[in-house]
């Protein structure tokens, strides 16, 4: 294992590759969903939510540039960081249009993916500790089952109850 560490291409190709397959993962479900009309409030709320993450994520990528010593890796993570961005927003944009429990599922897979690479970031960045590794180890299991059951549900429409 400790040659995996010595190497600093090992941990690029698997970004790299990552991303990939999110790109993969946000065409899939775009084939799912369709933009209905919106009022202003949604179109408005839709917009902050994305420009709020967006400058999150900026701000996450420039003090992990602190970290990284090449300007190839910095270019890597800065184009995984914007699929992991997009695949969110196509997750968010996927569940409000559908309803669904393909939507869920990939709602799910989305948060979870999310949450795994904060986890992994704090572990290789920030904080070391054998805990956060565990974590991350297990939403990413969680993750891959989410994945399976997004692959394996077909597209329903969930019967929501009127109250009105």
């Amino acid at each position: 294992m400790e040659i995996y560490h010595e190497l600093w291409f090992f941990n690029e190709i698997t970004l790299l590759i990552q991303a990939v397959s999110y790109l993969f993962l946000i065409m899939d479900a775009t084939n799912h969903f369709k933009m209905k009309s919106m009022n202003y409030f949604m179109f408005f709320y839709l917009f902050a939510i994305i420009g709020l993450n967006t400058y999150l994520l900026f701000l996450h990528i420039s003090e992990i540039r602190i970290y990284i010593a090449s300007d190839i890796t910095s270019l890597i993570y800065t184009f995984y960081y914007l699929n992991l961005g997009a695949l969110g927003v196509t997750a968010m944009v996927y569940y409000l249009n559908s309803f669904s429990k393909k939507s869920m599922f990939f709602i799910s897979l989305a948060i979870s993916l999310i949450f795994a690479n904060v986890l992994r970031d704090m572990g290789v960045f920030y904080f070391k500790d054998i805990s956060v590794e565990i974590s991350e180890s297990i939403i990413r299991l969680g993750s891959s089952i989410f994945l399976v059951l997004y692959f394996v549900t077909s597209e329903k429409r969930l019967k929501l109850m009127n109250f009105t």
